[in-house]
């Protein structure tokens, strides 16, 4: 159901970037390609320093804060995303690495993934992961120079800042947690990644809505049967106080560093039929009844991509 219960949340503490072996994440980046490396580059050195723009001492005051959340939102929406929503930040959904963040509101919004380039789990989907995560940090840092100009405090949130992009997106009304750990969009399906602003405007707050997603999620066990590394668990934990579908990291971890950062739970979710990519999604459906589980997926994807995924043992 799409209302969470976070009565008894706890904090959670971040994971480290790039994965708990820090060899092997360093052999992963090493072997992204070069227009990957170029929008890491970006997102590290120019885009995070100048995520918190300073606040402008002429406050804007906001009379009307139905009237300004849409303003705040056609703004993101002119951006180029393709959805968004916002949230009311409970502090117990902050990473515990946040300190005491102040901000009271979190601007969540999406950007979608070709579906087709991401299905294809190789270098080409780590390009266009990384090229989505460069322009997530990019609309970040405009809208909170936008909403430090009406004389609110604002930071972007990139994919390694204080909130959890899922449980804000999910409490933003964007969408519901998925088997496979990720979200799933009634606009996107699973296929897109997440950015948001955090901020002290006052802001109407969208809350969680149900999709029906965590019906089917219950029903469904198509991601834990294509999930090479068996990190799926097909029921839920509860994580942090929350009940929850969980991924075992440690598990998906050497498949991540293996396959381009993988991603093939995301696409051969069911629900992305329902999303903008739906058609393409019905027409790589075949290939699931083809390749049947993880094994023959992996198969197809060697075929297909001309590589043999045991020249990366040192990945494993």
């Amino acid at each position: 159901m799409g209302k969470i219960d976070i009565s008894n949340a706890t904090r959670p503490t971040r994971a480290r970037i790039g994965g708990s072996d820090r060899d092997r994440a360093a052999r992963f980046s090493k072997r992204m390609p070069p227009a990957a490396k170029r929008s890491v580059f970006l997102r590290n050195n120019v885009l995070l320093p100048i995520r918190t723009p300073p606040v402008n001492p002429e406050r804007t005051e906001i009379p009307d804060p139905p009237q300004a959340t849409e303003v705040i939102k056609q703004l993101v929406r002119d951006m180029g995303v393709d959805d968004v929503g916002i949230a009311e930040i409970d502090r117990r959904l902050l990473f515990t690495q946040a300190g005491e963040l102040q901000h009271t509101r979190a601007i969540v919004y999406g950007i979608a993934m070709s579906f087709d380039t991401m299905a294809d789990i190789g270098p080409r989907s780590q390009d266009e992961v990384h090229r989505v995560y460069r322009k997530l940090d990019e609309t970040g840092v405009r809208l909170a120079q936008h909403i430090a100009a009406y004389g609110y405090n604002a930071s972007m949130q990139p994919n390694e800042g204080d909130v959890p992009l899922v449980a804000m997106a999910q409490m933003a009304g964007l969408g519901e947690l998925g088997k496979h750990g990720s979200l799933i969009s009634p606009k996107m399906g699973a296929s897109f990644r997440l950015g948001a602003v955090t901020t002290d405007m006052p802001l109407l707050a969208d809350g969680p809505k149900d999709f029906g997603f965590d019906e089917v999620c219950t029903k469904c066990g198509v991601c834990t049967r294509f999930c090479p590394g068996d990190a799926i668990n097909p029921d839920k934990q509860v994580v942090n106080g929350i009940e929850r579908w969980h991924v075992d990291t440690p598990a998906c971890e050497p498949y991540f560093h293996k396959l381009y950062g993988c991603k093939i739970c995301l696409m051969v979710c069911p629900l992305n039929s329902r999303g903008m990519f739906g058609q393409e999604f019905r027409a790589a459906s075949k290939v699931l009844v083809q390749t049947k589980d993880a094994k023959g997926m992996l198969q197809l994807i060697e075929a297909r991509t001309d590589m043999n995924y045991e020249d990366f043992s040192d990945l494993e």
